[in-house]
């Protein structure tokens, strides 16, 4: 009778194992691998299984792919997580791969690869026929991808009927310039169906049927910031006049070119001005105040005590931008933001104290710190700037430093295989820069840092490998994804002062090509830092969620172990029964 129970316990502990047993979730993968000089596509199958965690990420290929198919997975699973709030840091996240053969990279698998992460996470169904193609990008913006024309053959050559190519990559040009579009060669040729879609939404909606994001209404510009920012900017403009004004009273003779240079700024800023851009216009006057500090400082003699007198006045101000207390998003980047204008002051003044500059370079530094630390001053004015509030502390800091670091030299490692070391040394020193402050405990001058190495990286990232006759249409891309991210934060209260400042200058930049889409990224990066720092009821509440949805599983398997057990239990008795029933 021991055994017999001990039977059935076994049994009802089986089936609830097979309840919790995880699902394995499956999209197609399009790829392309050389045979020679050739390109050829070929089908290739991506799985994924959750497993309870803390948001670690595996891969496992078969064949073995290049690194960057690590890099890109790791990247898009994050894209995925931060686009929809999902709580990945709940599960382990088990990738497969598996190909016909050696496939060129992995970038191209990010826009399945996030789909796939957002679907499992919140088990949702879909159609597990479509195959997606294209990279992941930041704000979920899809990317292009090379072989698009052998991507299509293959699919058409493994059944598929449905494949999703990234928008503006239609156009398949041969060795002899002759073109054809891609959505009518699959049709007319392949007969299957390529759709555009330019966003992780767009994905979503065709694997799944739903709008996993409500829409949010149209970007709108917070009063208070516009008041604030107008202040900002009258400050800067009325500095210019101030400078000129010094100028002429010592009759200190500016060159012609200087002059000119300066007169050019100071349209920039009043066009900008016309048009409501305070934050461009004051950007032009702030940059028209160093061009003239530096005509005057390279007209004078630069006075013995000007370094330290500044060093003095960067520490009063440090320690009063120390002592605000902290409680909202708005007053988080305005600390950002000051705390990076007074660090590049003293780096300044490092310069000067340990090199043998001469007076022309003294001067041309001088003129840049002075201006920065009073460009510093005046973003304090937002401080003033109210908003939802947040819990934001020494640990939250520290763990955001840490974790935008992380991302920073992810996506730099991820360039460097494309481009080397010497068009990113920019972005590394900006990770070196970051790490030090992260040591120095400097938390929020080492969140704006690091985040400005990602945004840098993604700016090289998403644009590798976009032809120069649709970048426009890329970078509009870029823009509407930029409107959505500050929308949906301003919807739910959290007005990014520091992403809508980047990406109203990014606007004003638009006869220029990468300069624009860097600010597009720096707006992107700088418009949802509330993921970092969540309200103290929504947190506590989602924990408690995820505690529960866990707890409940348990309940519903012991459950129907229990029952299958009674059934199981049922059978036996009867059998028994019988069996003793016929002595």
């Amino acid at each position: 009778m021991k055994k017999f129970v001990l039977f059935l316990l076994i049994i009802a502990l089986f089936s609830v194992s097979l309840v919790q047993a995880q699902e394995v979730y499956q999209l197609p993968l399009l790829a392309v691998h050389e045979i020679g000089d050739d390109l050829v596509g070929s089908s290739a199958e991506l799985l994924l299984e959750l497993r309870p965690g803390s948001g670690r990420v595996f891969l496992e290929t078969k064949p073995l792919t290049k690194l960057d198919t690590q890099i890109s997975t790791r990247f898009a699973n994050d894209v995925a997580c931060n686009q929809f709030n999902l709580p990945c840091d709940k599960f382990d996240f088990i990738y497969t791969i598996n190909a016909q053969s050696n496939i060129i990279g992995g970038p191209s698998a990010g826009a399945a690869l996030a789909a796939l992460t957002t679907v499992a996470v919140l088990d949702l169904p879909y159609d597990n026929n479509i195959a997606v193609t294209g990279t992941i990008n930041s704000g979920g913006t899809v990317g292009p991808v090379g072989g698009v024309k052998e991507k299509l053959e293959a699919a058409a050559n493994a059944e598929m009927k449905t494949v999703l190519i990234p928008a503006g990559a239609t156009a398949y040009k041969f060795l002899d310039n002759t073109t054809i579009d891609l959505l009518e060669f699959a049709v007319n040729n392949l007969t299957i169906t390529a759709e555009e879609v330019k966003d992780l939404d767009d994905v979503l909606f065709i694997l799944t049927g739903e709008m996993l994001r409500p829409e949010v209404a149209d970007l709108t510009e917070d009063g208070v910031y516009t008041k604030i920012m107008e202040g900002l900017q009258s400050s800067l403009c009325e500095r210019s006049e101030r400078i000129k004004a010094k100028i002429l009273e010592e009759e200190v003779t500016i060159t012609s070119n200087a002059s000119e240079a300066i007169k050019e700024r100071q349209t920039e800023a009043a066009a900008a001005l016309a048009q409501k851009d305070f934050y461009s216009a004051a950007s032009f006057c702030f940059n028209a105040n160093i061009q003239l500090k530096t005509a005057y400082y390279n007209q004078i003699p630069i006075p013995l005590n000007a370094f330290n007198s500044l060093g003095k006045r960067v520490d009063a101000l440090e320690r009063k931008v120390s002592s605000e207390e902290i409680t909202t998003i708005s007053d988080l980047q305005t600390l950002m933001i000051v705390k990076e204008r007074l660090q590049d002051v003293r780096e300044q003044i490092i310069a000067v104290t340990e090199s043998g500059l001469n007076n022309e370079e003294k001067a041309n530094i001088l003129a840049y710190a002075e201006e920065r630390y009073y460009s510093a001053l005046s973003w304090m004015q937002f401080f003033e700037m109210d908003g939802k509030n947040v819990v934001i502390n020494d640990e939250l800091l520290a763990a955001s430093c840490s974790q935008k670091i992380f991302e920073a030299e992810e996506r730099h490692q991820y360039a460097r295989l494309f481009l080397g070391d010497f068009p990113l040394i920019n972005i590394q020193e900006k990770i070196i820069s970051a790490q030090n402050a992260d040591t120095a405990k400097e938390y929020a001058l080492c969140l704006i840092t690091a985040s400005q190495a990602k945004a840098d990286a993604n700016a090289v990232l998403s644009s590798f490998g976009v032809r120069e006759e649709i970048f426009n249409e890329f970078l509009e891309g870029k823009q509407q994804a930029v409107e959505r991210e500050i929308a949906r934060n301003s919807a739910e209260g959290v007005f990014p002062i520091l992403g809508y400042s980047y990406y109203q200058y990014a606007n004003s930049l638009s006869e220029d090509d990468f300069t624009p889409l860097v600010y597009y990224e720096y707006a992107l990066e700088m418009s949802d830092l509330s993921i970092y720092f969540p309200e103290k009821e929504s947190r506590i509440v989602n924990l408690r969620n995820v505690e529960l949805s866990r707890w409940l599983i348990f309940v519903e398997g012991l459950v129907v172990g229990i029952i299958i057990g009674i059934i199981i239990f049922s059978l036996f008795f009867r059998y028994y029964r019988k069996k003793y029933s016929r002595k």
